[in-house]
């Protein structure tokens, strides 16, 4: 071998022996535990706003999910050296860190943190959380606990869309009356929204839109932790009052007893001479309360059946194919919805007028006056 080639042969063992040893260094790297690391994320959680389903997914090294080589590594006692919370804004640090269980200071123990971890996420405060663990730049054995968090936006305004059987402020007593505790400028809550849906659609069904679709949505904000929520109605079919049938009256007949339902008695012609329906009238809930109370139970009670009972109505709905404006040869037929109603009265005892007995208030007087039917 020539001197001249020495060099080159040199740097080419030099070389090979820097790229085995950077491999090696690589591999060593990639098999450390997850407790070496700088960085480890361990818990995370999500939740969808509207239907209001939770994500939460668990990557602690003792979790089932964990590589078995991260379960067998070896433990070394750390200690918490500081704990932090990023992204909130409305919600005090102090208020976050009264919520948990860990301190500065305290042995590191990951059964301790998914308390934290779950100490947290049941404020429901956020929409996000996420939980990670680093090593501490200043102590060798020093772990920084920092909690990653996204606070659920705050509702800005409140709209409803597509309802006309209902305005907004009967929706607004509604929601006042069942105590619902959704309101503009609180915070957005998935089940404060699903019951004020479930309100809404209540409230259409008792105006005749018993099979009306309630939606919420919502449309961020920009520059802004905020939202517009909106509820989009779609009403549907109007339902008609179809037929009323009773049970259990003697006193008087169905046709009477529907003649004292004037919420819900057809139009007819003439009604107090003969029954002919004519046009129905549209189901609504509270109407057929009234019915109930003064008309059916107020007809019994003017003649003398003071104990009546009248119950619950039974509603069953049905399609139904009718004539449109009542004339069937000129305008032909229409399908639509329809209510049956079906009342059971106990009319108890029939009560008559006894003895009549009119006195004076001043027992000076001997007035008195007797009248017997």
């Amino acid at each position: 071998m020539s001197f001249g080639g020495l060099p080159v042969r040199v740097t080419q063992v030099v070389a090979l022996a820097f790229l085995f040893a950077s491999a090696s260094e690589a591999f060593e790297l990639d098999n450390l535990p997850a407790a070496a690391s700088s960085k480890a994320g361990f818990f995370s959680a999500s939740l969808d706003l509207l239907t209001g389903k939770e994500a939460v997914d668990d990557h602690s090294p003792s979790s089932p999910q964990a590589a078995p080589a991260q379960q067998q590594a070896p433990t070394q006692q750390f200690v918490i050296d500081n704990i932090e919370f990023i992204g909130n804004r409305r919600v005090r640090t102090d208020t976050l860190l009264a919520r948990i269980f860990s301190r500065k200071g305290d042995p590191y123990n990951e059964e301790t943190l998914r308390r934290d971890f779950q100490a947290l996420w049941n404020t429901q405060f956020f929409e996000d959380v996420k939980l990670r663990v680093e090593d501490s730049a200043q102590h060798p054995n020093g772990k920084v606990i920092l909690f990653e968090v996204k606070e659920r936006p705050q509702i800005r305004r409140i709209r409803y869309e597509g309802n006309h059987s209902v305005s907004e402020s009967d929706i607004l007593d509604r929601l006042k009356e069942r105590k619902v505790g959704l309101s503009v400028e609180s915070q957005f809550d998935p089940t404060k929204i699903k019951k004020a849906q479930v309100v809404i659609k209540e409230l259409l069904g008792e105006h005749g839109r018993q099979f009306a679709k309630v939606t919420p949505q919502y449309e961020r904000i920009a520059s802004s932790n905020a939202v517009i929520l909106v509820f989009k109605v779609e009403e549907g079919p109007k339902v008609k009052v179809g037929k009323i049938r009773f049970k259990g009256n003697h006193a008087f007949s169905d046709r009477k007893l529907i003649r004292a339902m004037r919420h819900d008695r057809p139009y007819a012609i003439p009604l107090y001479f003969w029954y002919i329906p004519v046009l129905t009238k549209t189901y609504d809930r509270e109407k057929l309360s009234e019915d109930l109370e003064v008309g059916i139970r107020g007809l019994y009670r003017d003649n003398g059946y003071f104990k009546v009972s009248v119950g619950e109505p039974i509603l069953e709905n049905v399609d139904t194919t009718h004539a449109r404006l009542g004339v069937p040869l000129v305008t032909g037929k229409g399908h639509g919805k329809a209510v049956n109603i079906t009342i059971t009265i106990e009319e108890g005892e029939r009560f008559r007028m006894g003895t009549l007995k009119i006195v004076s208030s001043d027992p000076d007087k001997a007035y008195r006056s007797k009248w017997t039917r």
